[in-house]
């Protein structure tokens, strides 16, 4: 009631107000009952409160269907619903958010555009199918059958495993399985607190922030694990987030996400989650060619040339960090580019009329050399 009340301040103040009417009406007055009080009453004083409520009727009937009409307006701009009451609605009218509405097809083809990741673009492909079969056998008069929507992305870090559930979001949307297909990604941090009462609200929030969208958990997995001597709420956020799946069965889907053991092992911590979570997509490392042509990509991106025949540098420069602890595939390569491009300013910062636009090998090799 206490959540109700937060995300519905109109109807707080109209149930105080009458409230506090009714209250101070029968306390001034000594005549017992409702319709004593009424009777007591100056005629005169009888018709401004009929005339006061009528128009404060109209009044609430307008602000409920203003917020009613402002939910429809952010599902219909693929925004996500405002937790916010009355001031949140009034900032969508008066200073919307430009949400940039991605179409289903060019979802699709983004996500068949990504470097790699074929095991996944197939389990993404199957799933559409799926959705797009049930589609058509509803038209046709058979029962629906619910599947289960909630997902379990195993894989280290740097694989896409964000952009692919943004992708998913969007193409649910266009199915019209999800009303508006945002997304929401939070880790540990964003959902757990560091008092007592204060996890299941902030886990709350980002629920309702993520609603008739989906819920991105990365590193999910350390929700189960112990907080290191102090209080551990991740399994209050791990009960909350359960919760929420069951009381808007159709309106949220939440995926999480880490490495492939720390996952497994996370999903038996809770009866409830393996009962939840029954559809996993693993993400594989991308090996050094893919890796290539995304630093080359990511360079084209940003308008660089990159030196011919840079791919065996590059290589072997993969193959010898991808052993080392923390290795992140593509935020590698992207830190990698970024150094690229600090050593090419460098060398080029007293230079006049040089090519800004090309990367140098030299430029590469003294990246790989920072630390």
């Amino acid at each position: 009631m206490k959540g109700f009340f937060k995300t519905n301040q109109i109807w707080a103040i109209t149930i105080g107000g009458v409230l506090a009417s009714v209250i101070a009406s029968w306390v001034l007055n000594s005549m017992p009952g409702f319709d004593g009080v009424w009777k007591s009453l100056s005629a005169g004083t009888r018709t401004g409160i009929l005339m006061t409520s009528t128009t404060a009727a109209f009044v609430l009937l307008g602000l409920g269907i203003a917020l009613y009409a402002g939910r429809l307006a952010r599902i219909a701009a693929a925004q996500r619903p405002t937790v916010g009451g009355i001031s949140a609605q009034a900032k969508l009218l008066f200073s919307p958010e430009r949400a940039e509405l991605v179409h289903p097809i060019a979802a699709i083809e983004n996500l068949e555009g990504m470097i790699g990741l074929v095991p996944v673009k197939r389990e993404v492909n199957t799933l559409i199918a799926r959705l797009q079969l049930d589609r058509i056998r509803a038209e046709q008069g058979y029962a629906p059958e619910k599947i289960g929507m909630h997902m379990v992305f195993t894989g280290p870090p740097g694989v896409g495993k964000t952009q692919v559930a943004s992708a998913i979001g969007a193409i649910l949307r266009s199915l019209k399985v999800l009303r508006s297909g945002h997304l929401v990604a939070v880790d540990r941090s964003e959902l757990v607190a560091g008092y007592v009462g204060q996890t299941a609200i902030k886990t709350m929030e980002k629920c309702r922030e993520a609603l008739d969208g989906i819920l991105f958990i990365d590193e999910a997995y350390a929700l189960a694990e112990p907080a290191g001597g102090g209080p551990d709420f991740g399994k209050e956020a791990i009960t909350t987030v359960m919760k929420f799946m069951d009381d808007n069965r159709d309106r949220i889907i939440v995926i999480v996400a880490g490495y492939p053991d720390d996952m497994r092992r996370f999903i038996s911590t809770n009866p409830g989650l393996a009962g939840r979570f029954t559809k996993y997509i693993d993400f594989p490392s991308y090996s050094a060619k893919d890796l290539c042509q995304i630093f080359r990509t990511m360079a084209a991106q940003q308008r660089f040339l990159l030196p011919p025949g840079f791919e065996p540098k590059v290589t072997t420069w993969i193959n010898e960090n991808s052993r080392i602890e923390g290795w992140a595939n593509a935020r590698n390569i992207r830190t990698l580019l970024e150094k690229s491009r600090e050593a090419q300013a460098l060398r080029l910062v007293t230079s006049k009329g040089a090519d800004v636009s090309r990367i140098e090998m030299v430029d590469i090799e003294r990246a790989m050399e920072a630390r």
